[in-house]
């Protein structure tokens, strides 16, 4: 009984403040979460004639804070072939999305943020980028 009152007199009440009605957050990020950034890195010639081409897409809040951990769905469509992927964001918010294939048009569109049930403003930047790779 002794430790039980010991115990007891330990604990802390911690009363939770609810967050004001005006502030437009859910979760950890405030809405709407949009691209900030999408850039086609240099490419890298392979030693086989082809080519590696990667993509770099940034996500942000509203607050303008790097959002991790966000599902990037994306068409990424090449000379021989178009896939669909879906990379999570890192640590700082970016994604790099790559495909490998001969010279030519390279075209990243991307479909959705999946931003864990928070709003994406897909007008708010740009959705799609393209490279030529010459021959």
């Amino acid at each position: 009984m002794v430790l039980r009152r010991l115990r007891a007199a330990r604990r802390q009440r911690v009363e939770l403040e609810p967050q004001p009605d005006d502030l437009p957050k859910t979760g950890l990020f405030a809405e709407p979460i949009r691209i900030t950034r999408l850039d086609v890195l240099d490419p890298e010639p392979r030693g086989d004639g082809q080519t590696r081409v990667t993509f770099l897409v940034e996500v942000k809040d509203a607050e303008d804070k790097r959002c991790s951990e966000l599902a990037v769905d994306a068409r990424v469509t090449g000379p021989e072939r178009t896939s669909m992927v879906q990379p999570t964001t890192d640590l700082f918010g970016r994604v790099r999305i790559r495909m490998t294939g001969p010279p030519g048009a390279y075209e990243l569109e991307v479909l959705e943020v999946a931003a864990k049930g928070l709003v994406w403003d897909a007008e708010a930047g740009p959705r799609t980028t393209s490279t030529v790779v010459p021959g």
